[in-house]
């Protein structure tokens, strides 16, 4: 096939090539080694059952039937691992670069989860730190060297595939990595529910929405829209002009809040694509709120403690019952609202 090449165009080609390994190289190296809960929830064992819609979801203050313990899952976001499975269903879900402008997802999950969810990734120590935070089990595979180390150090409640592969299954539709589900069901049960309460909940606004779409991009693979669906006080999420929708149900991922948070985010200078990203600290925020829009802050004070929303005024920010998807940008990255 070399042969083929015309000479002009090798340089292009051999520059492509390396990148591709560059690339590969970076995710091998750092992937490998409410306040007003109406029925909060407490250290309970396992999964809670209620007749009809009798308990409060944590994550999102709606009315559920069910509530498991607390697990936030690693979720692949490559090209090969779209369409996700049950990522439409999670409370709250936050992505952020892994390496290379490559996202990855972390989806909490906690209200009438789904059965499974899928594909699963590695471990960042980022995450872990938001994962603390929520008082979450965390579900992976594998990880970066610092973030398994600090899974231990930072008593983070580990369910990492390569000790837990029993909750685990493969796709052999699908091509290794792409490929690890979670059982949800086998992954809490027995498990204790540590949820630590964060947000205020209350009604969604009324009348016309401040935007109706609302643009950023990670990297050219992965360019993300949310329009607003006036009928559900939704947004619609796309990615690359397509719509983000499950494989198993087909619908389109549907999202009450969208929050923008503006983070540090910095290279390690070791020679690879791995990145650092400062969720502890504070900095600026956007927030589009089933329709309506405000300008604000964030702040996390330490590991454990949770992260705060303020609108300018500096009042804690109150979400519309639902769920709650963190776009976790650089700051200064372009965001188009029209």
């Amino acid at each position: 096939m070399n042969s083929m090449i015309k000479g002009q165009d090798r340089p292009a080609v051999l520059f492509f090539a390396s990148l591709i390994m560059v690339i590969l190289l970076s995710a091998l190296l750092c992937g490998c080694s409410l306040n007003n809960l109406e029925n909060p929830i407490g250290n309970t064992k396992n999964r809670q059952k209620a007749e009809g819609l009798g308990m409060t979801d944590p994550l999102t203050g709606q009315k559920v039937q069910e509530i498991v313990p607390l697990v936030a899952v690693m979720v692949d976001n490559l090209g090969a691992a779209r369409p996700q499975t049950g990522l439409g269903e999670a409370g709250v879900v936050y992505e952020m670069e892994a390496e290379a402008k490559i996202t990855r997802f972390m989806a909490l999950f906690a209200g009438d989860p789904p059965a499974v969810v899928g594909p699963v990734r590695s471990a960042r120590s980022y995450y872990l730190q938001i994962c603390k935070e929520w008082g979450a089990l965390y579900a992976h595979v594998g990880g970066s060297r610092d973030a398994t180390a600090n899974i231990k150090s930072w008593g983070i409640k580990d369910l990492d595939e390569f000790r837990n592969g029993g909750e685990y299954s493969r796709d052999s539709s699908r091509r290794a990595p792409h490929n690890v589900y979670l059982n949800i069901d086998k992954a809490t049960k027995g498990k204790e529910q540590g949820f630590q309460p964060h947000w205020q909940f209350g009604d969604p606004p009324q009348g016309d929405p401040d935007f109706g779409k609302i643009s950023f991009s990670y990297g050219s693979g992965n360019r993300v829209s949310y329009e607003f669906s006036a009928g559900e006080k939704k947004y619609l999420r796309y990615v690359n002009g397509s719509p983000h929708s499950d494989r198993e149900s087909g619908k389109q991922i549907a999202v009450t809040n969208v929050v923008i948070q503006y983070a540090p985010h910095q290279y390690r200078g070791d020679g690879t694509a791995c990145i650092d990203i400062q969720v502890i600290g504070s900095g600026n925020a956007e927030f589009f709120l089933a329709g309506q829009y405000e300008e604000g802050t964030w702040r996390k004070d330490s590991m454990g403690s949770p992260t705060r929303f303020f609108n300018k005024e500096g009042k804690e920010i109150i979400f519309p019952r639902g769920n709650t998807w963190i776009q976790v940008l650089r700051p200064g990255a372009p965001i188009e609202k029209v």
